[in-house]
């Protein structure tokens, strides 16, 4: 008695390159789901949330100088150091482990933030300048209260709109061009051309009969 498998593993009717094809991505329309896509889309969240977390570490290491050079304090400085460096190291490893493996599928990743570039760039420079109108509305009580509080209010201000961008904007980029990174990462790492390559041949569709591509 032999054990059977529910979808064996055949012959994919088109090869991996068919549906990497950039003139087949062309024609079919960006919301089309397909499961290179799924793949795809899937390993572009992950590694937006990786990038963001690596560009916090310059913003964690300005807001410890700023906070030690204000209080005079520096404890503030060595300890956001040590948070960037930690966060830093931790996310390029996992940024660069993301984009070399297949996403897990079966956990269902949702980002809520943009998605392009553009996005991100309109996200940020909307919260910015409501956040500014807020700061310019309080200015005249503000500077009422010193220089040293004006330049920490503006200080603080600028590290939050960083903050913005590194939340918003940095992710929305990688996310945006996630399907073009891939494909050119599968043409020149073998390694994940060959984590595509299997799932092509094992991959079918529990619901229906879609196709595995387009990109």
């Amino acid at each position: 008695m032999t054990d059977s498998v529910p979808f064996p593993a055949t012959q994919p009717a088109h090869p991996l390159d068919y549906w990497l094809s950039p003139e087949l991505a062309r024609v079919s329309p960006q919301s089309a789901p397909s499961r290179l896509r799924q793949l795809t889309d899937g390993q572009g969240i992950v590694a937006a949330g990786w990038s963001s977390a690596i560009s916090c570490g310059p913003v964690l290491l300005l807001s410890g100088g700023f906070i030690s050079v204000m209080t005079g304090s520096q404890t503030w400085a060595l300890v956001l150091g040590l948070l960037a460096a930690a966060l830093g190291i931790l996310g390029v490893f996992a940024w660069k482990r993301a984009r070399a493996t297949l996403p897990n599928t079966d956990r269902l990743l949702v980002s809520r933030g943009p998605g392009s570039a553009r996005g991100g760039i309109v996200t940020v420079t909307v919260l910015a300048t409501i956040l500014g109108a807020i700061l310019a509305a309080s200015l005249p009580g503000i500077t009422s209260r010193g220089t040293t509080t004006l330049v920490a209010v503006i200080g603080a201000f600028l590290l939050l709109v960083l903050f913005l961008v590194t939340c918003f904007l940095v992710p929305s980029v990688v996310m945006g061009r996630a399907r073009q990174s891939f494909r050119r990462r599968v043409q020149t790492d073998p390694l994940l051309r060959a984590a595509v390559e299997g799932d092509l041949a094992t991959w079918r569709d529990p619901y229906g009969n879609a196709t595995y591509g387009p990109l």
